[in-house]
């Protein structure tokens, strides 16, 4: 178990098992630096005053003193090098993934991080991982340059079009302030949630690609690869969300998806870049190719499975992206857009 849960005076809390080694150097490299600002800047100050022009007095050569100037040169060398064996030892230590790491494909797109777990179980905006167990996240991206970035775990990497980069982390179960580790929501079994940020400019809403990164129990995580993304409120009693519900997660699927990125889903809001999703359902739409269709549940269902094979009239131009969902959250976003009236 680790004691630090809250946020330092420079930097987040320490939630994964690298933490504590990337702080402490940190804190070193801070503390020598400090030192050695003071040390100098004072040194200035000093010489400043005591050997500052005044009338009368006229200036010589200081000449040398080779003992100091061999020592202000070699000495700061032999900290160089041990903030240097110490930083790279941790960068192969935060680089190379132990033999049973989990793997974690993600998937980088403008402006959405994707992810398949390694039974196939996919999450758009969010993702599960077990705590106590080392990940593997393996990026790739579909367009341009991302970069996956948890401040709380002190890990990211750059997911490259074209390649395929890695980054490992553990999770910790932090202690509550008690001492006792912590214990997972009642209703979602999360131990605790981190953010995750694209930290490479990617683009007009890049400051929007973020993502939820929900911490479990190993035993919690099973479970939830064994069923997938489920809502967490009211059910049905065969364990699926009942209508108001389904809505409900389907609004928060929305906005953690990014769909907020292209549609509006307010009462007169502007068609930008996508179509303004309120009041559509029920509606005949004009597709390009001169065509219509009634929105209905089915036509949802199939435009967001397949964007781009029934193309609304007016937007041939825009590309939407392709998002790996479960049947559960596509059928909560068609919920959503339902109860948008």
């Amino acid at each position: 178990m680790q004691t630090q849960t809250t946020p330092s005076f420079q930097l987040p809390a320490q939630l994964s098992t690298i933490a504590p080694e990337i702080d402490w150097l940190y804190d070193f490299i801070s503390v020598v630096s400090l030192i050695f600002f003071v040390g100098i800047v004072g040194a200035m100050v000093y010489f400043m005053i005591v050997y500052r022009r005044r009338p009368g007095v006229k200036s010589e050569p200081t000449g040398h003193h080779n003992a100091l100037e061999l020592f202000w040169t070699f000495s700061p060398l032999i900290l160089l090098f041990m903030m240097f064996h110490w930083g790279f030892q941790t960068y192969i230590s935060a680089s190379v993934a132990p033999d049973d790491a989990l793997n974690i494909r993600v998937r980088a797109s403008q402006w959405i991080w994707g992810f398949e777990h390694a039974n196939g179980v996919t999450e758009t905006g969010e993702v599960h991982v077990p705590a106590g167990r080392p990940v593997r996240m393996v990026l790739s991206s579909a367009d341009v340059l991302h970069s996956f970035f948890v401040p709380d775990f002190r890990v990211k990497r750059d997911a490259v079009p074209g390649m395929f980069t890695s980054l490992w982390f553990q999770a910790i179960i932090p202690n509550d302030e008690n001492g006792e580790p912590i214990q997972p929501n009642r209703d979602t079994h999360v131990l605790y949630d981190s953010q995750v940020f694209c930290t490479e400019y990617c683009g007009t809403s890049h400051s929007a690609m973020l993502a939820t990164l929900h911490v479990m129990t190993q035993h919690d995580y099973d479970e939830f690869l064994r069923v997938g993304p489920q809502c967490t409120g009211g059910t049905n009693a065969d364990g699926t969300c009942n209508d108001a519900e389904l809505a409900t997660w389907g609004q928060g699927n929305f906005q953690r998806i990014g769909c907020t990125t292209c549609h509006s889903a307010q009462q007169g809001g502007p068609n930008a870049p996508g179509p303004n999703l309120f009041g559509i359902a029920g509606t005949q739409i004009e597709l390009e190719g001169g065509d219509s269709v009634t929105a209905d549940a089915a036509y949802l269902e199939h435009s967001i499975r397949d964007p781009q094979s029934q193309i609304v009239h007016g937007f041939t131009g825009v590309q939407m992206s392709h998002f790996s969902l479960g049947d559960a959250q596509i059928r909560s976003l068609v919920a959503y857009i339902e109860s948008l009236h």
